[in-house]
């Protein structure tokens, strides 16, 4: 199979990809979820007649008959069932949040008044007016307006709403189980010593920790030596209880790159295999039927974390049911050239300017296995090279952070 251009294998897996079913879970499990139901309101928003500043309450009927000092006769707190104003000449004190007392109509701030002795005064040049201050009855939704459609991400806006609407718990997508598998001899745990011609596994602590960006949590890790019945016996097992396996390394074409093989032979049917980007060029991507999708990455840390934002991660976001984000540009602070045509995935430090555009400086990466080069970076841009192959200050390019 040939390689194909990177907008092509981004439709592929994307077509690839399904929603995962749904789950019920309690409000507090689901923050950082997938909503998967729509949430309406139970009740008018806001349910009462809100009070929106401390301060007096009274009939606006007096100052229109010339009272401007009022005897207060009581206080009306949030949280207590509103109390009745009777008699003329007479207001509440009020405070904020508390629903509008029975027989007012206006409300007047503690910075317009003076106290004094159980009589409030309006001071000079301040006029009241019937309904300011108040948060009217449904003024923002009435009972059974439609709040959440399915497909938000769960955060602190999106729960606020649920709490609001006595949402005990929500429907969400379930999450995905993920395994990560790292490939290759040459790698030793983190905790255990190293020799000079080993190197530790980082390529999977990466991914977890990407993962977890995203709200996912249902991660193994495992690593495989270079030995294809050790790695086929392992795979079999992985691919029947994952729903993603995403595979750092054994994916190009050396001696021991098994995994495309073995793939294949367990039935997970080959989509592509090379795409004409740097990094990445050998990534291998496939789906078993009524399995799971599967992910081989290249192995050197670079090319790992750039097919896994820009590939695996919109997969991800498919999967939980959230609706494609809208593309990201950022314009280049720095002329950037390169050869031989393909898609060239440059790490960038991007910070948004005064005239609001994001701007991006281009960063030295030697090679593709020089992970500490990017830690000043806050993503990389997506070039375009299959027709150009230098990119002037200014050019417009798709943005992805690292997250």
């Amino acid at each position: 199979m040939p390689l194909i251009a990177v907008n092509e294998a981004a439709r592929i897996v994307e077509e690839a990809t399904a929603v995962l079913s749904t789950e019920e879970v309690s409000l507090v499990e689901a923050i950082g979820r997938a909503l998967r139901q729509t949430v309406q309101a139970d009740r008018d928003v806001p349910p009462y007649d809100r009070v929106m500043m401390d301060g007096i309450a009274f009939n606006h009927r007096d100052w229109e008959n010339d009272v401007r000092q009022y005897s207060i006769v009581g206080t009306q707190a949030a949280g207590a069932p509103p109390e009745i104003l009777t008699g003329s000449g007479n207001c509440f004190e009020i405070m904020t949040g508390s629903e509008l007392s029975n027989g007012c109509d206006c409300v007047v701030p503690y910075e317009e008044v003076e106290i004094n002795e159980g009589k409030a005064q309006i001071v000079d040049g301040f006029v009241p007016q019937p309904g300011r201050f108040v948060h009217k009855t449904g003024s923002d939704y009435p009972a059974g307006a439609t709040l959440l459609q399915p497909g938000y991400r769960l955060t602190s806006r999106q729960i606020a709403i649920a709490a609001a609407s006595g949402c005990t718990h929500l429907r969400v997508t379930r999450l995905p189980r993920i395994s990560l598998v790292s490939t290759g001899d040459e790698l030793v745990e983190i905790d255990l010593p190293v020799e000079r011609h080993q190197i530790r596994p980082s390529n999977a602590y990466s991914l977890q920790a990407g993962l977890a960006a995203l709200g996912i949590s249902t991660v193994k890790r495992s690593h495989l030596n270079d030995r294809p019945e050790e790695i086929e016996k392992k795979l079999v097992s992985l691919l029947e209880d994952s729903d993603v396996l995403i595979l750092s390394g054994g994916v190009s074409k050396g001696r021991y790159d098994y995994v495309p093989e073995i793939l294949e032979k367990l039935g997970v049917k080959k989509l592509f295999h090379g795409v004409t980007q740097r990094p990445g060029k050998p990534f291998w991507f496939g789906r078993q039927d009524d399995g799971p999708s599967v992910f081989a990455l290249p192995g050197n840390p670079l090319s790992t974390l750039v097919c896994f934002h820009r590939f695996v991660v919109p997969s991800l976001e498919k999967m939980l049911g959230l609706p494609t984000p809208p593309t990201v540009w950022a314009s280049l602070a720095e002329p950037f050239d390169f050869e031989p045509p393909q898609t060239f995935f440059l790490p960038v430090a991007a910070e948004s300017q005064p005239d609001g555009l994001l701007s991006a400086t281009p960063r030295s990466v030697s090679n593709s296995g020089d992970y500490a080069s990017i830690v000043s970076t806050s993503g990389f841009v997506e070039l375009p090279g299959e027709d150009l192959s230098e990119f002037p200050t200014g050019y417009c390019a798709k943005y992805f952070s690292w997250i």
